[in-house]
């Protein structure tokens, strides 16, 4: 199985932390979206992993080549994008016939089942129910669960089960020539080349799908959603992974004796804590160093510096410094806050 990964877009409803870094490569819990996503496949058995990169993909490239270097990974460039049916339509030189393909937004953190892929004869598409279906794609299914129809964003009901950004195709011929005719024909919806189109024009075809459900789905696309995101999975990560380096080995608080953890909570390697309370739900990453702050609900990326402040519900970019700051707030990278 081949697994495509949509990485293209430009974060816009993540600035500023997206100013200098792709929304796929935000700090999280201790990692990385994207890595958190890579983190989910890692039982499975993947012959490549095909990366469509845009906005700042040379970040993506070195990101891994230095941090995922046993795996086949292949970069496509989408320059202007133009929706989801576009990004997987490049791809189309780097599929064949009989190889299966998964693919997975981005930005979507999620809990799914997925033994099933491992012997991967039909299409799967993964779907949650929401009160709200006019913000997703959505499949409408018969009393078998076969879908009946995919409709992007309608605005009249059609069916609760939202797309979650995580489909498992095998015709992968079918899929092909549905998308080139989207391009061709110049099919887009809300000006976009859809996939949720082309998947229609395979069913149409004569294509058979089926759905399955995912039991956590996080759309990190807003300041607040990565915050919450970053809340669950400090909260399911195993406890070794919350409470202690994961080089040292130690309990954060022998690593630390002058400081108060409440847990979950999640400190990189290099970091130095003194006189802090961190807690709860706090992700702090490498080489920073923290100094009499308290640091709540909130991720600081690597190499930031925060004295004598109080932050929470906070998102701080990469080597930011921050002095006698009280309250919240969102920062790109190499911010300076009070610096005196």
């Amino acid at each position: 199985m081949k697994v495509i990964i949509p990485i293209a877009g430009t974060g816009l409803r993540m600035r500023p932390m997206t100013l200098n870094t792709p929304k796929c490569l935000l700090p999280i819990a201790g990692g990385t979206i994207l890595g958190h996503i890579l983190a989910k496949l890692e039982h499975l058995s993947i012959s490549e992993y095909i990366f469509v990169v845009g906005y700042l993909g040379k970040n993506v490239e070195n990101y891994i080549s230095t941090e995922y270097p046993h795996i086949t990974a292949k970069f496509v460039w989408q320059n202007k994008p133009q929706g989801l049916g576009e990004a997987i339509n490049l791809c189309g030189e780097h599929l064949t016939d009989n190889e299966p393909v998964l693919i997975i937004l981005g930005d979507t953190l999620f809990e799914a089942n997925f033994s099933s892929l491992k012997s991967l004869s039909g299409n799967v598409l993964y779907v949650r129910e929401v009160e709200d279906p006019r913000r997703f794609g959505v499949a409408k299914t018969d009393k078998d669960g076969k879908v009946e129809v995919l409709v992007e964003k309608p605005q009249e009901f059609v069916s609760n089960k939202a797309l979650v950004g995580i489909y498992a195709i095998s015709n992968i011929a079918e899929l092909k020539k549905s998308l080139n005719y989207l391009i061709d024909n110049n099919v887009k919806t809300r000006g976009e080349y859809q996939l949720t189109d082309a998947l229609q024009h395979m069913l149409k075809n004569g294509c058979e799908f089926t759905t399955a459900s995912i039991t956590e789905w996080l759309d990190c696309g807003t300041p607040e959603i990565l915050l919450e995101s970053n809340r669950y999975l400090l909260d399911t990560l195993p406890a070794a992974e919350k409470e202690e380096d994961e080089e040292e080995e130690k309990p954060l608080e022998e690593r630390f004796p002058d400081c108060e953890f409440e847990f979950p909570c999640f400190v990189g390697s290099q970091t130095e804590l003194s006189n802090c309370r961190i807690g709860p739900f706090a992700s702090i990453g490498k080489n920073c160093k923290i100094k009499g702050t308290a640091v709540e609900n909130s991720i600081i990326a690597n190499g930031s510096t925060l004295l004598n402040s109080s932050v929470r519900n906070s998102i701080l970019g990469e080597n930011t410094l921050i002095n006698n700051f009280s309250g919240s707030l969102y920062t790109g990278n190499s911010c300076v806050i009070n610096p005196s």
